[in-house]
């Protein structure tokens, strides 16, 4: 994680620091990635980039944990504004995300460049990822969703039933933001598509039986 010397630094330059690496790993594979190229990109000397990071893999590790608390504050706005409706709240993270995507395309290359490094994986579990073993453990995102949404809407009375939701919901969302990245002129269509599947998950596919 930075040093403190880093966390001193005015915010527009710590800004400046982190779009740079950014902009590196959105270019190439994690390994391919330049430490000389980021402190070009962000004007700084090569012995302050040591100053604030430790290496390459200490800055992925700000950029990650930075992005996945800005994610669960955005997570627990919403099931706070909501009153914890859980479908609400994957339905808002389908705006965030395509807005996002809109003001940066590389987020998707920056994504897949960063995770394809074991290590980068190991830094959020996702090395463990679907294990069903460690789909509810301490810290997980399932167990930390579980435990701040509004559980009385549900049947399920656990969190390791939750986590089959998690993943049936996450998986909806992961397809439609593809879906948007391929064809962004479909935005319209992909958000009905997204909401069917939503709907499906909150209601069931089937109808219900008649009673003999």
């Amino acid at each position: 994680m930075p040093t403190e010397r880093f966390n001193r630094l005015p915010e527009a330059k710590r800004q400046a620091i982190r779009e740079a690496a950014l902009k590196e790993f959105a270019r190439v594979p994690f390994d391919k990635a330049s430490i000389n190229q980021i402190i070009r990109n962000a004007d700084i000397s090569r012995g302050s980039f040591y100053t604030y990071f430790v290496d390459k893999q200490d800055m992925v590790e700000f950029l990650l944990r930075d992005t996945f608390e800005e994610m669960q504050l955005l997570c627990k706005e919403e099931l706070d504004r909501n009153g914890g409706d859980y479908f609400a709240m994957v339905e808002e993270l389908f705006e965030f995300f395509t807005k996002e995507l809109r003001k940066n395309p590389d987020m998707v290359n920056i994504a897949r460049n960063i995770f394809s490094n074991k290590e980068n994986n190991e830094l959020i579990g996702m090395q463990n990822w679907p294990c069903p073993d460690n789909m509810a453990s301490p810290g997980s995102p399932a167990r930390w969703m579980y435990e701040h949404l509004d559980r009385e809407r549900f049947r399920f009375e656990s969190v390791e039933a939750f986590s089959s939701l998690a993943i049936l919901a996450m998986s909806a969302l992961t397809v439609a933001l593809k879906q948007y990245y391929e064809y962004p002129q479909k935005l319209e269509n992909i958000r009905e598509m997204f909401k069917r599947s939503l709907d499906i998950l909150k209601y069931g596919a089937c109808k219900t039986p008649e009673k003999s």
